[in-house]
């Protein structure tokens, strides 16, 4: 995790946000993040619901139309435990404005152990999550935590692999958000859009 923490950050990309967005070539993100032409989240996030903690299908598309702040958690990372009551507290100053989800990627380290129902339960009850919003994925692969802001339209206009505070999270809502909505608004670009 260290060296892909090192690898992100001398690969990625920097911008003039409060909070670096993280990704790099490796990740396959340099075309997406940031791109207002790309919505290719947008466009599967019905094909592939998950089942949540209480075991019931969701889909990004019953989210249309809202900001979604992802969070990626598995139960065997220690900088999880710490990330994700930080998020619990970044939620509370902002959940009237975007919707939060805990995606859990897997259920331990071992090869292909991806995350159950039971695995989000676990979660949910662990830290007190509301059991809906906390999914089951079949993505043992992933890097975590990671966050991902996504807009209303399905643009991904923030990644970022690893821990952040609460303060950290509420700044980059706070400064991508705005960005996005006068781009929604009148087709200004923000100076951290990509221009492809």
């Amino acid at each position: 995790m260290g060296v892909l923490c090192l690898v992100l950050a001398l690969h990625g990309c920097s911008d003039p946000g409060p909070v670096k967005r993280s990704w790099g070539e490796m990740r396959g993100l340099e075309d997406i993040v940031g791109n207002m032409n790309d919505t290719s989240y947008s466009s599967v996030r019905s094909k592939s619901p998950r089942l949540n903690a209480l075991g019931e299908p969701v889909a990004m598309a019953d989210f249309d139309g809202d900001f979604i702040w992802a969070e990626y958690a598995a139960p065997w990372c220690k900088a999880c435990s710490w990330q994700t009551p930080e998020t619990q507290k970044a939620e509370q100053d902002t959940a009237d404005d975007v919707v939060f989800l805990t995606i859990m990627t897997a259920k331990s380290e071992a090869y292909n152990d991806h995350a159950t129902v039971d695995t989000a339960g676990s979660w949910a009850g662990r830290f007190g999550l509301d059991a809906e919003r906390v999914l089951a994925a079949e993505l043992w692969f992933k890097a975590v935590p990671e966050h991902r802001l996504y807009s209303p339209q399905g643009h991904t206009l923030f990644v970022h692999v690893g821990a952040l505070s609460a303060e950290q999270i509420k700044q980059a809502i706070s400064y991508y958000r705005p960005g996005w909505e006068e781009w929604s608004r009148s087709g200004t670009r923000a100076e951290w859009m990509t221009s492809r």
